[in-house]
């Protein structure tokens, strides 16, 4: 971590006046999924055991240890802002069971959730993560999240927009309507000086579907932030050279060249912001990791929270680091409040 940098994080940090964070609002949509993780062996021995029962005609897999949370982009984000001090609010469609769930994850943290809809399908995501390294598979049921419109948005949701800071349209790559969802929330966005943000999620099953994306969100001058990481950034860049962290960078100049919007990209081994200059801030080393699922949604909101306070581009990117590093690392899957931020840079 860059001595110098800390510091005047540290510093910034420590003049925020606390009870003036939730006059900063931020809008977050159109996702809400029940995340049910199966923390599992390594991938090998764990199906090997699958398939002998499987193969013996059915029985049980006992010892998967298990848990329920409240998941998808929209509203783990939302909820990694409200941690902050921030208020967030999260308009989405689900079911009375989901806005119950809802309440029990978001609501008693202080997200807003009067923009939830409940005449739609609750969206459930099974996340088994394998091994020391988490790496994670979901099987997911997109539920209402696959047909969220622009029009589905009463008047007191384009208020809430209106009213806003950053309204921020997530998960694209689940939505099927989600380029016309983002090219409308953007640009009705803009009419009340609102600034933008996109996160679209990993493209790879949508690839014939990202020229129209381009044409009408990526590259319109509507967009203010595109968050994105390097796996997604294959999808939009040139990465045929990118053999290492040098030529990720690389690439993702070359795609700001096309874009009015600004990159924020953040990989395993670094992050960076891509606007008029190019800043780097490399990863945290942390010494245990105990979850992956989750880490860019929180990225993410400590990059919106530093964006609202207006910090330099290199302590915005170590915030956001910080934010994401403390989530992963901590024992219990809860996002990390500004003092347990601030006691995590002191450690």
């Amino acid at each position: 971590m860059d001595d110098d940098v800390k510091t005047r994080l540290l510093e910034k940090l420590n003049q925020i006046d606390l009870k003036r964070l939730s006059d900063f609002h931020v809008v977050l949509l159109p996702d809400f999924f029940v995340d049910h993780f199966l923390t599992m062996d390594k991938f090998e021995r764990t199906f090997t055991r699958i398939q002998d029962i499987y193969m013996q005609g059915g029985g049980n897999v006992p010892g998967i240890l298990q848990r329920i949370h409240q998941g998808g982009n929209a509203a783990n984000t939302a909820l990694a802002l409200a941690r902050l001090g921030i208020k967030s609010h999260l308009i989405c469609k689900t079911d009375d069971l989901g806005l119950h769930l809802l309440q029990f994850f978001l609501g008693k943290s202080g997200v807003d959730l009067s923009g939830v809809k409940t005449d739609g399908k609750l969206a459930i995501t099974t996340a088994m993560e394998f091994g020391k390294q988490h790496v994670n598979v979901m099987v997911g049921d997109t539920g209402s999240v696959s047909d969220f419109t622009f029009e589905i948005l009463d008047e007191n949701d384009l208020q809430t927009v209106s009213n806003s800071d950053i309204v921020c349209v997530v998960n694209w790559t689940l939505n099927k309507k989600g380029t016309d969802l983002a090219k409308d929330v953007f640009r009705f966005a803009k009419k009340h000086t609102v600034k933008t943000f996109f996160d679209t999620g990993d493209p790879g099953h949508r690839k014939n579907e990202i020229p129209e994306l381009t044409k009408n969100v990526l590259t319109d001058k509507s967009l203010d932030i595109l968050g994105i990481n390097e796996n997604e950034l294959l999808h939009y860049g040139d990465l045929t050279k990118a053999k290492n962290d040098e030529g990720i960078i690389n690439a993702a100049v070359s795609l700001k060249k096309k874009l009015h919007a600004r990159i924020d990209l953040h990989t395993t081994n670094f992050a960076c912001t891509v606007n008029k200059n190019c800043t780097v801030m490399p990863s945290l080393q942390l010494s245990k990791i105990y979850r992956a699922t989750g880490a860019g949604d929180t990225w993410n909101a400590g990059n919106l929270f530093a964006e609202l306070l207006h910090f330099d581009d290199d302590e915005r990117l170590l915030f956001a680091n910080l934010v994401a590093g403390c989530y992963i690392s901590s024992p219990d899957p809860i996002h990390p409040s500004l003092e347990k931020i601030i006691s995590f840079i002191n450690v």
